[in-house]
């Protein structure tokens, strides 16, 4: 097999997983309407972030991605939607999305697609990064899904190594950000296991009920 047959293989698994990754946490938030632990800022931000990156795909010609990202800005609107529903506050995370999306543009404007990519690919911090804090913060982060950020882990993986068989260090960066991130919020679900596990248990206080609220 040669190594465009193998970025072609690694990329087509690549984006089967981003296509499914964030599937459990639209499951969870439907089944138990919880949402301790989960970031708006996560979603938002990754919603404009897999924008900005269907943009860059596009002009890169990276066609085998195309659906990936696609899939990937329309997941986490869901999220994001959900999160709304369930009276978490978001409107920070809409905000701080909207500043991203601006300063994408001007990147690109100013800088050109290569520094845009290189960008995205280190933008992982900005909407995987909030996850991580608020997952640390958060006493029983009870409303994260464990099944989607495995698949987050292994994405990150899959990515990382289909970058580095095209060559493109944009990708590179943003799959190994992504396991690595993704690697903290999966520590901090399996530390706080056992309070989860007796949340799910357990009725909700009341569905105004929310740490992340504004």
């Amino acid at each position: 097999m040669s190594q465009a047959q193998l970025a072609f293989v690694v990329g087509v698994v690549a984006t089967v997983v981003t296509f499914v990754q964030i599937l459990p946490q639209i499951t969870r938030l439907l089944r138990i309407g919880r949402t301790e632990g989960i970031s708006p800022a996560w979603a938002a931000i990754g919603t404009t972030v897999n924008a900005s990156w269907i943009a860059y795909v596009v002009a890169e010609e990276l066609w085998v991605t195309i659906p990936a990202v696609i899939a990937g800005a329309a997941s986490y609107g869901v999220v994001l939607y959900l999160l709304y529903r369930n009276n978490a506050g978001i409107r920070a995370g809409v905000m701080l999305a909207a500043l991203v999306a601006g300063a994408c543009v001007i990147v690109q404007l100013v800088a050109g697609w290569t520094v845009l990519g290189t960008v995205l690919g280190l933008s992982n911090g900005l909407y995987l990064g909030p996850s991580v804090v608020v997952a640390w913060r958060t006493h029983t982060p009870v409303g994260v899904s464990p099944l989607s950020w495995t698949l987050v882990a292994l994405e990150g993986i899959f990515w990382g190594l289909f970058g580095v068989l095209v060559e493109a260090a944009p990708v590179v960066v943003y799959g190994v950000s992504a396991t690595l991130l993704a690697t903290l919020v999966l520590l901090r679900l399996w530390v706080t296991r056992h309070r989860i596990r007796h949340a799910l248990n357990t009725p909700a206080r009341g569905s105004g009920s929310n740490p992340l609220r504004d």
